[in-house]
């Protein structure tokens, strides 16, 4: 009988190591991805909670489906709100991409892509993000009163047509989305004026109606945080950029990332994701997946580090994924950064280390994919 119940147990366990084998890939990726994302979660949950804060990036579409305009909305128990423009056309690390403008990142991907570029780039935390489709505001039972500094003016192909006057005027929905979303013959920062102007009036309005919020945006969720922010006398103001050149290519904008800072800690303290200067990091592509330093990129940014490059490594036989301190003064953040991702390899590089960036991560094949 005894060689009968062993002989049993052999054959489960044998079942069992083979099932195991078979489904090894599909457990240990989700698996992977909890490594990297549970930290963010719990320190997300733990600043909202502390403060009392959400925080919304709306994305609005012009009338041709692209981003017209980007705005952070935040608001925060016992304070103003307030709502930070974005230029569309501010040039900024899309992780995965390189350095194109924010307005491309839902065209090369979708929202999220925006979200975590933002969220990068100013050291904040952004807890959902909304897109306003296209023709959507045109609508809506939208009348605002916008004033504005100067008259806008569309150039047709042999006439120019005045579509919006300089002054307080009553517009129609569809105006009001192209006056948005649509740069026309408007230098970008007289663009960016415009849309300030548009945010103020849409806003007074959703403080004036409490379903507006609603019929804006298709979200629960996304729709009370707008409404929120509206109702709580919000503040309407620009990131601080300046602009750039582009070669072969329309002017944009830049960060000036001391000013960031500064305007972070004095209107978005409640929601920033560092208490210090965020370390710098390169997250490089070592397995050949698509998308493989996505996954770490939202990680270590949600932890309070910023990403100014992604890329791929020398080669993609890495299937432990690497962290490297550059240089000895680096090494408590490279060990921050390991463990955050659950990785165990850390490196020190002392004999050339980089003056760019503060630590390297080389995502091999242990780390799961967007597409795994």
């Amino acid at each position: 009988m005894s060689d009968v119940v062993a002989t049993v147990v052999l054959l489960l366990t044998l079942v069992a190591v083979l099932f195991l084998v078979a489904n090894w890939d599909d457990w240990t990726s989700p698996l992977q991805d909890e490594v990297a994302e549970i930290p963010s979660l719990a320190a997300v949950q733990q600043q909202q909670e502390a403060t009392g804060s959400e925080s919304l990036l709306v994305l609005v579409m012009d009338r041709d489906g692209r981003t017209g305009a980007i705005v952070l909305a935040a608001a925060v128990d016992d304070h103003p709100s307030t709502v930070t423009l974005i230029p569309t056309l501010l040039f900024e690390l899309l992780p995965g991409y390189g350095y194109f403008p924010l307005g491309d990142a839902a065209g090369f991907e979708g929202p999220e892509l925006a979200q975590i570029a933002v969220a990068n780039a100013f050291g904040v935390r952004i807890d959902r993000v909304a897109v306003v489709p296209s023709m959507h505001l045109t609508s809506l039972p939208l009348l605002l009163d916008i004033e504005l500094g100067e008259p806008v003016i569309e150039q047709g192909d042999e006439t120019s047509v005045q579509v919006a006057e300089q002054g307080a005027r009553n517009y129609q929905p569809g105006t009001v989305e192209d006056l948005l979303t649509l740069q026309f013959e408007s230098s970008p920062v007289s663009w960016l004026e415009r849309q300030a102007a548009v945010w103020r009036s849409l806003l007074d309005a959703m403080a004036a109606d409490s379903t507006l919020a609603g019929q804006v945006l298709a979200d629960p969720q996304s729709a009370a945080a707008l409404a929120r922010v509206a109702v709580a006398d919000p503040e309407v103001s620009f990131i601080p950029v300046e602009p750039v050149a582009v070669a072969g290519g329309d002017d944009g904008f830049q960060l000036v990332q001391a000013d960031v800072a500064s305007f972070v800690a004095d209107r978005l303290a409640h929601l920033s994701l560092a208490t210090a200067e965020r370390p710098r990091v390169e997250v490089l592509n070592g397995n050949g997946e698509i998308l493989a330093t996505r996954a770490v990129v939202e990680a270590v940014v949600a932890a309070g580090f910023h990403v100014i490059k992604t890329d791929n490594a020398e080669n993609f036989e890495f299937e432990e994924t690497v962290v490297i301190s550059q240089g000895r003064a680096n090494l408590d953040a490279a060990e921050a950064a390991a463990g955050i991702l659950g990785v165990r390899m850390v490196q020190l590089e002392v004999a050339a280390p980089s003056g760019v960036v503060d630590l390297s991560i080389i995502v091999g094949q242990d780390i799961a994919t967007l597409r795994s």
